[in-house]
C-alpha cells in the first residue's frame, strides 16, 4: 500500500468518527469512535488497524506526531500490543477491547 493510499484511508476512518460539537473530546472517547469505524462487522483486526487508530485520534485531537504502521507490525512481533500475544503480524487479531486498551494507551502519552 501506498504512504498516499494509507493517508487516504487515515482520513476515511477520521472524517467517518461523528463527534458532537457539545461533546468533549478525550482520549477515550475518540479511541473508541474509531475503534467502532475501524472494526465495521469484522471481531477481529491486524496491527495495520491499529497504527490507523492510532494515527486517527492523533488527527483529531490534534497532537502532531505519526506513527509508521510497520512500528505496529513490529510491536506484534514482539508482544507489545498484548501482552502474549507475540509472533508474525500476519497472524496475529486483536479484539476491540486489546485495540481500544492500548490505543488509548499509546495516545495519552502524546495528549499530555
Amino acid at each position: 500500500m501506498t504512504e498516499q493510499q494509507i493517508q487516504d484511508l487515515e482520513t476515511i476512518l477520521v472524517e467517518d468518527v461523528e463527534i458532537e460539537e457539545s461533546e468533549e473530546l478525550t482520549v477515550e472517547s475518540v479511541v473508541a469512535e474509531l475503534t467502532e469505524t475501524a472494526f465495521g462487522t469484522d471481531e477481529e483486526v491486524t496491527a495495520y488497524k491499529i497504527a490507523n487508530v492510532v494515527n486517527g485520534a492523533f488527527k483529531v485531537l490534534e497532537i502532531a506526531k505519526v506513527i509508521p504502521t510497520q512500528m505496529m507490525y513490529n510491536y506484534t512481533r514482539n508482544g507489545m500490543i498484548v501482552k502474549g500475544k507475540k509472533g508474525s503480524a500476519k497472524e496475529i487479531r486483536y479484539t476491540k477491547d486489546e485495540v481500544k486498551a492500548f490505543a488509548t494507551k499509546y495516545v495519552n502519552k502524546y495528549a499530555n
